[in-house]
């Protein structure tokens, strides 16, 4: 598979989950992330924020795709973003559900070593 196509696939996925935490933050990835927290409404702000910036970060990739400018600074941001999520979670520990660790670990923690792969690629 392609560098660009990866970084499709990655600005997809962002946007699809950056739309859903903006639009419903304290139902659909808030309760499965920091558990029953998400029901509190201070963090339902924290959610959307997280979801717009992660809206803002697949359309910015996505428009520089389409242009065939430079993805560099995108992926970037998007490592940076992802690897944010990633540790800060696990610096959490326990107060963060153990279904909320492991698929951060996987999506966050895979999207961040996977970008930066893409970065050295791109």
């Amino acid at each position: 598979m392609s560098p660009r196509t990866l970084v499709t696939g990655i600005a997809l996925g962002r946007l699809a989950i950056g739309a859903a935490l903006v639009v419903a933050p304290r139902k659909v990835f808030g309760p499965g992330w920091i558990g029953t927290e998400a029901e509190r409404p201070p963090a339902g702000v924290l959610l959307r924020a997280v979801g717009a910036r992660d809206v803002a970060l697949g359309l910015g990739t996505l428009i520089a795709l389409k242009q065939g400018s430079s993805l560099e600074p995108w992926v970037l941001g998007a490592t940076i973003a992802d690897g944010t999520d990633f540790f800060a979670t696990l610096a959490a520990g326990q107060s963060i559900p153990a279904a909320g660790r492991a698929g951060v670990g996987a999506l966050a923690g895979g999207s961040f070593g996977l970008q930066l792969g893409l970065l050295k690629a791109l």
